[in-house]
């Protein structure tokens, strides 16, 4: 580690990999950057919620550039392998060199963002830097439910421009996000009968990302059950329904078991279901077999299936370009909990006004169908900004640099850029990053010299911020 370059940032980066930094335990984390901070003369400060601000003056000729805030989060994702004894509140991660990558022994590594973070630090005790003063902002909760960038206060940043660096392409330069909300159902389950009937199970879709792979034909498999239970006689009933893990994971298996129906009907349904989703990705598979166990009630088999088959799921609008999703909903997960069926539909759009248009729609058919529900996790979308000055300098400075033109793109998941856009609406926001594959798992990388462009990159465009 100590002779990869930059030799300061990957520095800052195994310190942070000392240190356990899961979702909800940043209290350390945050607590070494307060200490980084006054080490270093900095202001410092750190709210109640953990967020850290590290504050350094412009040098010389740059006192009347516009401030610049540079930003990251510190918690991580806590993902092992299932052979891994490792402890994400105890152990350090453990670093691999990997031929041009870096990447952890049977752990997801953390660049996603302890990168930003490392890269920060680095500039704000560079005896060299050149440019406009510096807010060094790092989050905590970004991988969960970002409530350090929403609780943020609305009156502690300075700067004009923010630069995020929490994107992981290489030469893309996000310029907007989408915002999001979830809704929660929930239904008791209350009186159930042991019956003899059928489990249906569904298998081999492809899963994904519930925002940035929504339009790639994945299939879901609750609207496969949708379609399946839909067409089937409307005397049965179900029970055990399971499919979906979070939120925003398109679910790519499941089972239900299904009460008062013919074999013979449910192959139709099956032959028919295996026809309609034949495009999908992957290799669906859906079983039948005989099986037994707990029939949910006539009146609540009937709302779950109704809620399954209307809620619509996947695109809702595109952007004018035609190729970027503006808008979507995920039929994310249903399951059994203390005595109760739950289910989770997320929303996303990069417009607020049409993400408030989807969520009247499913509210209105959850309601129609008097089933309970909740709203919560809920962010808001960071839109384009027409009349930015940082994109196009952004877009000068690497064409300069490296020769070639940026991706800019709008990218259909949350940044927590919406949350800093919705509290300070004059701030002018690009994110970049460097490249990271495998983020959230176990075989995530980080490629070493792209950090050493990004961050010669980010020197560059700061010193032409005058």
């Amino acid at each position: 580690m100590e002779k990869l370059q930059p030799q300061r940032v990957f520095y800052y980066f195994k310190k942070l990999m000392d240190i356990p930094r899961p979702s909800f335990h940043e209290k350390e984390v945050s607590d070494f950057l307060v200490k980084t901070g006054k080490e270093l003369n900095l202001e410092t400060y750190q709210d109640e919620n953990l967020n850290v601000i590290l504050k350094r003056k412009a040098s010389k000729g740059y006192e009347n550039a516009p401030k610049v805030i540079l930003q990251g989060h510190m918690d991580m994702v806590a993902s092992k392998t299932d052979d891994s004894d490792h402890d994400f509140l105890k152990d350090p991660i453990k670093p691999i060199l990997d031929g041009k990558y870096l990447t952890a022994d049977k752990t997801t590594l953390g660049a996603d963002n302890g990168i930003a973070v490392a890269m920060g630090l680095s500039l704000l005790e560079d005896e060299n830097y050149v440019g406009p003063q510096i807010e060094l902002l790092v989050t905590t909760e970004e991988e969960t439910s970002m409530a350090g960038a929403l609780n943020l206060a609305g009156d502690i940043l300075e700067g004009e421009y923010l630069i995020n660096i929490d994107s992981e392409e290489e030469g893309v330069l996000t310029v907007g996000s989408a915002g999001g909300i979830t809704f929660f159902i929930s239904e008791k389950i209350g009186k159930e009968e042991d019956k003899d009937g059928f489990e249906i199970k569904v298998s081999g879709l492809l899963g994904g990302h519930s925002g940035m792979d929504i339009n790639d034909n994945r299939g879901n498999a609750i609207k496969i059950f949708a379609h399946i239970l839909d067409n089937l006689n409307s005397d049965i009933t179900i029970g055990e329904f399971t499919s979906g893990s979070l939120d925003n994971i398109i679910p790519s298996s499941g089972s239900v078991k299904v009460y008062g129906a013919k074999v013979e009907e449910l192959e139709e349904a099956k032959k028919n279901a295996l026809a309609k989703f034949k495009d999908v990705k992957g290799e669906l598979k859906i079983e039948i077999s005989e099986a037994s166990g707990k029939s949910y009630s006539k009146e609540l088999s009937e709302k779950i299936i109704k809620m399954i088959a209307n809620v619509a799921c996947g695109t809702n609008t595109m952007m004018k370009d035609g190729v970027t999703v503006e808008s979507s909903d995920n039929l994310a997960l249903i399951k059994e909990e203390d005595g109760f069926v739950k289910s989770e539909i997320s929303l996303r759009s990069s417009e607020n006004h049409v993400l408030e248009e989807l969520s009247d729609r499913i509210k209105k058919t959850l309601e129609d169908l008097n089933i309970n529900y909740t709203i919560d996790s809920i962010y808001p979308g960071w839109e384009y900004k027409e009349d930015s000055k940082l994109r196009p300098l952004a877009q000068k400075v690497y064409k300069d640099f490296e020769g070639k033109e940026f991706d800019t793109i709008v990218i259909h998941a949350g940044l927590e850029c919406g949350a800093f856009y919705e509290k300070y609406p004059n701030l002018d926001i690009i994110s970049i990053g460097p490249n990271i594959t495998g983020a959230h798992s176990p075989e995530e990388k980080v490629e070493i010299e792209s950090v050493q462009r990004v961050y010669a990159y980010l020197k560059e465009l700061l010193k032409e911020i005058k």
